[in-house]
């Protein structure tokens, strides 16, 4: 009955023109739904209340913790520190364990820049009934100088003691479960390696659980895991209440420089796992990441998560999970990601078959089109070149929106590339995709055709895909899938002939893996770089071409050229992009960050404001309106202006040649708690040793010396150096804070303290010879 009603309207001609149209914007319609069914089902948990059983973990209960704790900054070794510290050792105490602080020293080198502190960890332990090893729940409880850290990583504390509460009110576990709150992440992850190098046990099967925060908001993502990890995932997909996050992030991370507590266990070879939510960034490490700011979903998706797998792991074998410590032989790695509400996981050695599969396909819907005169050889081969083409013109008008808005509001560039409200900006590049996207089919659609373009994209991807096997594997279903199931639906559109009612359901169905799987990766882009990179317009395109061009190779296109998309979307783009930028404009609730210091030169008495800022707000350029210069204790030319001279001293140094290169002695006569040595002249290691800690070692890269000490005493410390010949040394010390200033006035309220460490410090400098 269908089919002969279907036959009639196209026998029409004009009826089976709108029925083609209607059936396009149904398939539309309906990808969209998708599409932003599947972002929604990414979003956290709502939070459990403080009224909910015992044995649960209660977002409302363990935001108490962060309230508490994270009122001010607690850079390492700071009074509020010291204070946080303290306050953990109580909380722990207080459900019923034995905690202790591990005071120790320790050193980090990366890319020829070394860091050491005093730190001091906390650790306690849930004693297992018949342990196997040991479970670790680990976060850090300092935070950078520019913010109190109430996401990073205050969020990641309270997890971890709502988590033990929760565990102590149900069974007892089989496996200890250690809390390692570590101290120094934010100076170079030195509370984990001191924790790493002393205290974990090379012959206790151990699993390491990190609780991060890269933004203040959004999915706890499992977003790293150690080599091997099939039955950490395992373990994670069965006992999770709400997992996010996928093995694709896994295999980015592992490219990336980027560095948690985590790195130093997995250096180690030891196993574990990274979880962090990523949303909200504007607010990392400024002083917007306070209490208020930090999603209460967030912490209940953490916390949900940390409990249930404390509960899986603490009940398993942990030996086959930790080869280094059983001597067992390694597993292999598993692919997961979560689709549609549903967690997907296999085996990574399934890469290969999955990639090859999608391939097969691909090159069954080349065969399928020619064999129906839908595409022509060279016709594919133009639509591979033109997706190419298409993923390069996305990335390059990603990149070309974001230095448009620098250019029209020069502070992005300083305080980007998170905006304070970026939904607008997300929007206007996910048009700045339909865009690309309209625009390349509109052209493309009648030659080489909508199939050639379609056929020749999903060749792209599959190849793509192929690559991903070899390099990074656990990737690979992002990509595989989608092809899979757009292959299949469009062989169907190339049987389907003039009958529209059967070409549009396979398309749809064909495309629900690509916009299920893509779409929410692409959205959770933002999350990385804003839209300043052009990764989430790159990444709208390539799922979007395949699906645009496959619907242009739907019966009866018509004649219209379709060039009204792209110019009503890039319209909506201008729209957006100005809305944006009237919207995102500095003030009391979205702050713009600035960036000025105090710098003084002991051994001439001049003093000078430095801003790091390369177009600062009128109030820093009232400080600094001089341009950028080169001047001592920075490594790049910085703004600046003339500034009152505080008579401070500088550090005191006492220099002594040693047979291997100097030993210094450096203190501060002002009791500055940092202290930063500089040299042009390479060293090749570096020793360390605070009063009353063990000394600590590392070797240097070739290239000039940077060296910063955090929580130096008053008696200060000794640092030798293997140098060859003489060396000219530029030592300062660094207090924070700038009340203290003469002619200094605070910010006014549309102003912030910039994003980190480098703002807001009184630098005392001097010179060293050591002939």
């Amino acid at each position: 009955m269908l089919l002969g009603l279907a036959d009639g309207w196209r026998s029409r001609g004009a009826y089976g023109t709108v029925l083609a149209v209607i059936g396009r914007l149904v398939a539309v319609v309906l990808l969209a739904v998708v599409g932003v069914y599947a972002v929604l089902l990414e979003r956290p948990p709502d939070p459990v209340p403080a009224s909910a059983p015992p044995a649960e973990f209660s977002a409302e209960r363990a935001v108490g913790v962060v309230d508490a704790l994270a009122t001010q900054p607690r850079p390492v070794g700071s009074p509020a520190s010291d204070a946080a510290r303290d306050a953990l050792v109580g909380r722990l105490a207080a459900e019923g364990l034995a905690p202790r602080v591990d005071a120790t020293a320790s050193i980090a080198a990366e890319e020829g820049q070394a860091r050491a502190a005093r730190v001091e960890n906390v650790v306690a332990t849930l004693p297992g009934t018949d342990p196997t090893g040991a479970v670790v729940l680990m976060a850090h409880y300092d935070s950078v100088t520019a913010g109190p850290g109430a996401a990073d990583d205050m969020s990641g504390v309270a997890t971890i003691l709502e988590t033990v509460r929760a565990l102590r009110a149900g069974p007892p576990l089989r496996n200890d479960v250690t809390v390692v709150l570590t101290d120094g992440e934010e100076a170079g992850l030195l509370g984990a390696r001191a924790w790493v190098r002393e205290q974990l046990r090379p012959d206790v099967p151990t699993v390491v659980l990190n609780w991060e925060a890269r933004g203040v908001s959004g999915p706890s993502l499992l977003f790293q895991t150690s080599p091997g990890n099939a039955g950490l995932v395992d373990a994670w997909a069965r006992s999770v209440p709400a997992p996010r996050g996928d093995s694709s992030q896994v295999e980015i991370y592992r490219f990336l420089p980027n560095d948690t507590d985590l790195t130093p266990v997995l250096d180690a070879g030891r196993p574990g796992m990274n979880a962090a939510f990523i949303s909200g960034a504007e607010q990392y490490h400024t002083p917007g990441d306070v209490p208020p700011n930090l999603s209460r979903a967030s912490l209940q998706n953490h916390g949900g998560n940390a409990l249930a797998l404390a509960r899986t792991l603490g009940a398993a074998d942990l030996a086959p999970l930790d080869p280094v410590a059983s001597g067992l032989p390694p597993t292999g790695d598993s692919t997961y990601f979560t689709v549609l509400g549903y967690t997907v996981t296999y085996d990574s050695w399934w890469a290969w078959p999955v990639a090859g599969l999608a391939l097969l396909l691909a090159i069954v819907l080349v065969v399928v089109a020619r064999v129906r005169r839908q595409a022509t050889t060279g016709g594919v081969v133009g639509g591979f070149v033109a997706f190419l083409l298409s993923l390069a013109l996305g990335l390059a008008a990603g990149i070309g929106f974001w230095q448009a808005l620098v250019a029209i509001r020069p502070s992005y560039a300083d305080t980007g590339p998170f905006v304070g409200r970026p939904l607008m900006y997300e929007i206007a590049a996910g048009l700045v995709a339909v865009v690309v996207t309209t625009l390349m089919v509109s052209l493309l659609r009648r030659r080489p055709g909508g199939m050639a373009f379609a056929a020749g994209s999903l060749l792209v991807l599959a190849l793509l895909a192929i690559g991903l096997a070899v390099v990074a594997p656990g990737s690979v279903f992002l990509l595989a899938w989608p092809v899979a199931g757009l292959a299949v639906g469009l062989v169907v559109v190339a049987l389907a002939g003039e009958r529209p009612w059967l070409a549009v359901p396979f398309l749809v169905l064909g495309a629900v893996p690509a916009v299920a799987l893509l779409i929410p990766f692409a959205v959770a882009s933002y999350g990385v770089a804003g839209v300043s990179d052009g990764l989430p317009v790159a990444l709208f395109v390539l799922v979007g071409v395949p699906i645009a061009a496959g619907l242009s190779s739907l019966p009866r296109p018509g004649q219209v050229r379709g060039y009204a998309l792209p110019i009503m979307a890039l319209v909506w783009v201008v729209i957006l992009a100005a809305g944006g930028l009237f919207l995102d404009r500095p003030d009391a609730r979205t702050p713009q960050g600035t960036s000025l210091s105090y710098a003084l030169d002991a051994d001439t008495g001049v003093a000078r404001w430095v801003t790091s800022d390369t177009a600062p707000a009128g109030w820093t350029r009232s400080y600094a309106p001089d341009p950028p210069t080169a001047l001592p204790a920075f490594d790049e030319p910085v703004g600046s202006g003339p500034a009152p001279s505080l008579g401070a001293p500088g550090p005191a140094v006492v220099a002594t040649r040693t047979p291997d290169g100097v030993r210094l002695q450096v203190s501060s006569p002002r009791g500055a708690p940092t202290i930063a040595l500089r040299s042009e002249s390479p060293a090749s290691a570096v020793t360390v040793a605070f009063p009353g800690r063990p000394p600590v070692s590392v070797p240097l890269e070739g290239g000039p010396l940077r060296l910063q000490l955090d929580d130096v005493p008053r008696e200060g410390a000794v640092v030798d150096l293997r140098f060859a010949g003489p060396v000219s040394l530029v030592v300062d010390d660094q207090t924070l804070g700038l009340a203290g200033v003469p002619d200094f006035s605070p910010r006014p309220p549309e102003l912030r303290q910039a994003r980190g460490n480098e703002s807001d410090r009184v630098i005392v400098t001097r010179r060293v010879e050591v002939p």
